[in-house]
């Protein structure tokens, strides 16, 4: 591999860990990022100047050749200290219809480039017949799981694995996916109304026994996760628990047959779909619990992101089969950072809330600096999705909304606030709304994260929905 090439790789990896702080790669994004980022109404002017766009587009372009020219092959070593190589390793993969790809057709994923690996039962394995390992393709629909082992075999042959040793220099999958459609906590759960957790458990075993026959080495390596929506359905109080537990006792059965020391973390997304549910409602607890799960239990329940800006089937509801391939690359990143770099991750969402009478600066978790408000490729709801509400009889609205620094989005409101005031983003939608970039819960907030997609896909991270108090 060409030394530049490795660089730009290394510049992604570097991105996603945070230690630059500028958006580089050899091919520039569609839509530059504001070269002054606290200046939101440049940012408003991008869209309809062209000559703005095109000096953008310079000022990144020679930004990412600065960064690239300061790398050397010693930035591509990133692998963990502590980190054990096995010959195979095995993700598991739960949820509900997104998870197994619920009109995800046609099928893209067809050949496979690495040497990933599925059960001879399909990539919807079930829990029976697993007697052997074949290569990883789709079908009979779109799911995750190719994108997603192609991904993070391909960051690891051309970065996070250079310099190691001869036959461990790379980092191939054994994916098997376990979910049901339509399917609550409750019947996914481990001893729950439906088989899904048992044959997930079933897959666990059948690979560790394969892998000793063949005397090779196997390890669970996480478990994928896309739910939410029948609990939202059903206003379950209990989700946040419930995930922690789900994790815990994947966790605990695992380790059980693997004899592993290695942690099982869960993988998940929220739902950004509630407003098309059947129950229709304009917020979901569901969707709030999920990044609270993520932070009650660190490197246990990983949020990877929101979806709100993923292309969606014209239900509203399910993703197309570029969405599913989409969804598995942003699941892929965040595997690398844990995984391999054995690093935290943090979606984009507040690490800090400050106010000064009318004014609210958030400081955020940002894995690639420096964010942007980007209306090209999510369309604004209003304020760039950024709520108020306090309990005052005359709340007052969001005059402006800019990003002030690499980390920093300042709010300023129309007047000083009430009591109790909370900030929100991309928290209430429209009731019986599609779900998507154009219709759905949504914001325009997103890092510059510049990770290669083997797909032409922009991997920046969006922020989450949240909620949280203000001072």
């Amino acid at each position: 591999m060409g030394s530049r090439h490795r660089s730009w790789v290394v510049v992604g990896a570097l991105l996603v860990a945070g230690a630059i702080g500028a958006c580089g790669a050899d091919e520039p994004s569609a839509a530059p990022s504001p070269d002054d980022a606290g200046d939101d109404r440049r940012a408003d002017a991008r869209s309809t100047d062209p000559d703005a766009s095109t000096q953008d587009a310079a000022l990144e372009a020679s930004t990412q050749d600065a960064a690239l020219d300061a790398l050397t092959d010693a930035d591509a070593s990133l692998l963990a200290p502590g980190f054990v190589y096995r010959d195979i390793n095995h993700v598991l993969g739960t949820g509900q219809s997104l998870s197994v790809g619920s009109q995800g057709t046609p099928v893209l994923s067809t050949a496979q480039p690495f040497d990933n690996q599925m059960f001879v039962t399909g990539v919807i394995a079930g829990g029976a017949g697993l007697t052997s390992f074949v290569p990883l393709v789709e079908g009979p629909r779109e799911t995750l799981s190719s994108a997603f082992a192609s991904l993070v075999t391909k960051l690891a042959r051309d970065v996070v694995l250079v310099g190691q040793p001869a036959g461990q220099t790379s980092h191939d999958l054994l994916v098997s996916a376990h979910g049901v459609g339509g399917q609550p906590y409750a019947a996914l759960k481990k001893n729950g109304t439906l088989t899904a957790y048992a044959n997930g458990i079933a897959q666990a075993q059948a690979a560790h026994d394969l892998a000793v026959a063949a005397g090779k080495t196997h390890v669970i390596r996480a478990v994928t996760n896309v739910h939410g929506e029948s609990d939202h359905n059903a206003q379950n109080p209990a989700y946040e628990a419930d995930l922690l537990e789900w994790q815990r006792d994947y966790e605990t059965d695992v380790r059980a047959i693997t004899g592993q020391a290695e942690p099982v973390p869960m993988l998940h997304t929220q739902f950004s779909t509630w407003t098309k549910l059947g129950s229709r409602l304009t917020t979901s607890a569901v969707a709030a619990a999920q990044l609270s799960a993520h932070v009650a239990a660190p490197g246990k329940i990983i949020l990877v992101g929101a979806k709100y800006h993923l292309p969606y089937a014209p239900d509203g509801v399910h993703l197309t089969n570029e969405g599913y391939r989409h969804m598995g690359e942003d699941y892929a990143k965040v595997y690398r950072r844990v995984i391999l770099e054995g690093k935290a991750w943090e979606p984009v969402r507040p690490k800090a809330v400050t106010r000064v009478g009318a004014t609210v600066t958030l400081t955020m978790f940002v894995p690639a600096p420096p964010l942007v408000l980007d209306t090209q490729r999510v369309s604004d709801p209003g304020s760039y999705g950024f709520e108020w509400t306090d309990d005052g009889p005359d709340v007052p609205t969001i005059s402006s909304v800019a990003v002030t620094a690499p980390d920093t989005v300042t709010i300023t409101l129309s007047a000083p606030p009430n009591a109790n005031g909370r900030v929100r983003y991309a928290f209430t939608g429209v009731s019986g709304a599609l779900g998507g970039p154009t219709t759905g819960p949504r914001g325009n907030l997103r890092d510059s994260d510049a990770t290669p997609s083997r797909h032409g896909y922009d991997l920046f991270n969006w922020a989450v929905h949240f909620d949280v108090a203000a001072p």
